[in-house]
């Protein structure tokens, strides 16, 4: 088994209960061809769309330490929450049920999108159970309907997952990350870039990249370019992530360094959100095609609009001649390989939530 770069440089955390899932480290690939179309830019790509099979992205170094901390306490239940197409949910519910949990995921509306069909396909094929309901603050109701439902099942309170499985035990998962990459750095794989581009949404998986580099001394900027509404994910909630992060490390390792959000060269990037959460906008979709050319696949949701703040930089010479480096967060490995339940064998409040999905588009439409 391969050790952690997190407990070579801090032993303690070798304690920090984890279910290996990801193939690591994942890979970081070059791309010149796409140096002209980025103004001079020497792009890398991060590969952490193929981390793991059958389904990789981001939510797979999470889950990982979540799992881990479930099985430990001895949980026999898992309750997590997503939009309709979440990615994190599908994770969630597809290694989660393999870890032997009852898994229960609690779905909010969200615009249609391509993969949003496919997610929920595959999703209802795990097994877990599904729950459907009208709005955030549904989600936390129905929630807390769940949790004594199950404690009184099981005896034993599930574990809950917040929304994208950030929290102060999933950290862990992405400081090893930003840890991983200074090592490919020090070995001198690639050069240090001058810029970490990187999707914002529940912001664990910024905030880890962003503490891992600071800890091993790595200069290099964050940033995380926001994908979420503001009013849901607030920037002080930045701090938050960070404080609770740095906490848990330094309970399992006092030598883990006692940083702060001021510590980190981490930025939150405005202006490539759009119309909202799920709501592509031109710049994505342009951002998408360009990746494509060189065979990254991106989506509409989370890593086109990231790569499109890439893009924009690079259109206006700030990134000329400057190594920059890409996460990519995305699953990539094909939905069509894993099993998915067909939309008429789905429950009808999920089939209920397609049409809610593409009323939602509708009204979106001329926001791109």
């Amino acid at each position: 088994m391969t050790t952690l770069p997190l407990v070579q440089r801090y032993p303690g955390t070798a304690a920090l209960p984890r279910v290996p899932l990801a193939e690591l480290p994942t890979p970081v690939t070059a791309h010149p061809e796409l140096a002209a179309s980025l103004g001079g830019a020497r792009l890398l790509v991060k590969r952490d769309d193929a981390c793991a099979e059958p389904y990789g992205g981001n939510k797979v170094r999470k889950l990982e330490f979540l799992l881990g901390a479930a099985l430990a306490e001895e949980r026999r239940a898992l309750v997590t929450f997503g939009a309709y197409g979440s990615n994190h949910a599908l994770a969630t519910a597809l290694y989660g049920t393999r870890a032997g949990l009852d898994v229960h995921v609690v779905l909010a509306p969200q615009p249609h999108t391509g993969y949003l069909e496919a997610n929920l396909g595959a999703l209802v094929a795990t097994g877990a159970r599904v729950h459907v309901v009208d709005g955030f603050e549904a989600t936390l109701r129905r929630a807390a309907v769940l949790k004594g439902e199950l404690a009184a099942r099981d005896g034993v309170e599930p574990a809950i997952v917040p929304f994208g499985g950030t929290c102060a035990v999933s950290a862990a998962g992405f400081v090893n990350a930003g840890l991983e990459l200074a090592a490919q750095i020090a070995t001198a794989q690639f050069p240090q870039p001058v810029a970490v581009y990187v999707p914002l949404g529940s912001m664990g998986t910024g905030a880890g990249i962003a503490l891992g580099l600071a800890a091993a001394g790595v200069r290099s900027r964050v940033v995380g370019v926001r994908v979420v509404p503001a009013e849901v994910t607030p920037p002080d909630l930045l701090d938050r992530v960070v404080d609770e992060a740095v906490a848990h490390l330094r309970a399992a390792d006092p030598a883990f360094p006692a940083l702060a959000r001021a510590d980190l060269a981490l930025e939150i990037r405005e202006g490539f959100l759009g119309g909202g959460y799920a709501v592509p906008t031109p710049p994505a979709r342009d951002a998408i095609a360009l990746a494509a050319r060189a065979g990254i696949a991106l989506d509409t949701t989370y890593t086109g609009k990231a790569f499109a703040a890439l893009a924009a930089d690079g259109a206006r010479g700030g990134l000329e001649g400057r190594s920059v480096l890409f996460w990519d967060t995305y699953n990539s490995r094909p939905l069509d390989r894993m099993p998915a339940t067909p939309t008429h064998a789905w429950p009808e409040e999920l089939r209920y939530a397609l049409t809610v999905a593409g009323r939602l588009a509708a009204d979106h439409d001329g926001e791109e």
